[in-house]
């Protein structure tokens, strides 16, 4: 008997994890964003945004500003596919921005999970809605 339903199960509740609480929490909690990061990532993680690749210490670094301009903001899943240990996702943020107002977002990403349940990979294409 295969374990694939297990992984796909792991999978969507690491990618889950990290669209909606990673996103909320590096952009609003005052948490250690290491800690945040940690929790969602591998050490190993790389997110690559519109060909801008972040390592974990420079997601780590993205909290500060973040948090200094974001005042408020909700990111909803449209569409979550799993396949193993792979994820697609279709997104839409919506952010309130201190100096830009409110700012909207779709996202499309492909990411994968390792085996502990976190997030090892992300590409991600983001475009204005």
């Amino acid at each position: 008997m295969t374990d694939m339903p297990q992984t796909a199960e792991v999978t969507e509740q690491a990618a889950r994890r990290l669209l909606i609480d990673y996103t909320r929490d590096i952009a609003q909690s005052e948490e250690d964003p290491a800690l945040i990061v940690d929790r969602a990532m591998t050490a190993d993680v790389v997110w690559v945004t519109d060909g801008n690749a972040l390592t974990r210490n420079q997601l780590i670094a993205h909290a500060a500003p973040t948090r200094k301009n974001v005042t408020a903001g909700e990111l909803t899943i449209d569409e979550l596919l799993v396949d193993g240990h792979r994820f697609a996702a279709r997104c839409r943020l919506v952010a309130e921005h201190r100096n830009l107002g409110s700012v909207r977002m779709d996202w499309i990403l492909m990411g994968e999970v390792a085996d502990d349940g976190r997030v090892r990979r992300i590409h991600q294409l983001a475009r204005p809605a």
